[in-house]
């Protein structure tokens, strides 16, 4: 049985230092090749004020999260996951619809981000959102495999 929960129980939050297990948990799971905790932890440095990572708490868990930065007036989002438990219940439309209005309020005009061209769900949510394909990057994954380049043009 399958619960809902409503979106509104959901807490966007940054990301902390400690969240960094539950989060492994979430990239092991969602990501053949996951980032190691080491790159979680040089991102989550104060001096890495251009990156921002924010997590999905529902009651005190961590259910996914959203990792992007902000640079001379674009937006790249790196990465979202979210618990295979939660998934294909608006979580990460939640987290994108955070990232792209955090991302337009602080003066970007564009955004960018990359997609396997096989993950069909991703690239369904990000049209849904207004992307589109840009370029392809060739072998952009460790296992061989293309990725997409989708853009999507902001309006501040």
């Amino acid at each position: 049985m399958i619960i809902e929960i409503p979106l509104s129980d959901i807490l966007i939050d940054r990301m902390q230092y400690e969240d960094l297990k539950e989060v492994m948990e979430i990239e092991k799971e969602a990501f053949p090749d996951p980032w190691h905790v080491s790159f979680f932890k040089r991102l989550l440095h104060p001096r890495k004020k251009h990156m921002h990572l924010y997590v999905a708490r529902l009651q005190d868990k961590i259910i996914g999260y959203v990792v992007f930065y902000l640079n001379f007036g674009e937006g790249h989002i790196l990465n979202i996951a979210v618990a295979i438990e939660h998934r294909r219940r608006g979580v990460a439309k939640l987290l994108l619809t955070f990232a792209l209005e955090y991302i337009e309020t602080n003066a970007a005009d564009v955004v960018f981000l990359e997609v396997s061209v096989n993950n069909s769900a991703a690239l369904h949510l990000y049209k849904q959102f207004g992307f589109e394909v840009y370029g392809q990057r060739k072998r952009y994954y460790s296992d061989g495999s293309d990725a997409y380049v989708l853009r999507k043009h902001l309006q501040r």
